[in-house]
């Protein structure tokens, strides 16, 4: 299945009419939650069009912060999100302007209601982010900036299901993914700068624990 891009890398407009959606990832957190109340399953394929994607930054919030949400402490869950991420990722790095998911992903189901409590346990952390981040640096978002934080997230899960040995540990990279989601969703280039501050931090800490 594919996905169109908008030409504007912004979320859905607010149905206030107020111009931009002041509570993006509320309103994509929300979404789920009604879809995982209102059906007994629910398929990777359904959120997708549920959530009507308008940007490249759901591809990488979504996946990324159920990655962190207890969802993600499934065995074989994070290696199913990092699959997700590096396809989309790849494809966004290629410059495509349609993301495609192949049918074996679309298939892949959780219950509605381990996604509704899962999705409610993320809603504070949706609501915090709404609060405190907004248009800011909006320079820094060029299409090569966005390809660039893609081939970053790309890297950073092609580990994960090794890392699925030790408990929560993929939920570190699902940190940063969702970070550069974050910042192309609401064109906030403090967090883009913050994202990449945390990989390079990363990587210092991984060379000092393997020296």
């Amino acid at each position: 299945m594919n996905y169109a891009m908008s030409d504007r890398e912004n979320d859905a407009p607010n149905p206030n009419g107020s111009g931009k959606n002041r509570n993006p990832v509320t309103g994509i957190i929300d979404r789920l939650i009604d879809i995982g109340r209102e059906q007994g399953t629910v398929s990777v394929g359904e959120m997708s069009h549920a959530l009507n994607y308008r940007s490249y930054g759901p591809f990488f919030l979504i996946p990324g912060l159920v990655g962190m949400s207890p969802l993600g402490a499934f065995p074989g869950m994070p290696t199913v999100l990092a699959l997700m991420i590096a396809l989309f990722a790849g494809q966004i790095v290629l410059g495509r302007r349609h993301i495609w998911l192949p049918d074996i992903l679309e298939r892949q189901k959780v219950g509605g209601d381990r996604l509704e409590r899962a999705m409610k346990k993320m809603d504070p952390v949706a609501r915090w982010l709404d609060r405190h981040f907004h248009e800011r640096l909006d320079i820094l978002f060029t299409r090569r900036t966005v390809r660039i934080a893609a081939g970053i997230c790309l890297l950073l899960v092609v580990p994960t299901p090794l890392l699925e040995v030790f408990p929560f540990a993929a939920a570190l990279p699902m940190m940063v993914v969702t970070g550069f989601g974050l910042a192309m969703i609401l064109h906030d280039g403090a967090v883009m700068i913050a994202s990449g501050v945390l990989v390079i931090i990363g990587l210092i800490a991984g060379i000092f624990i393997v020296a």
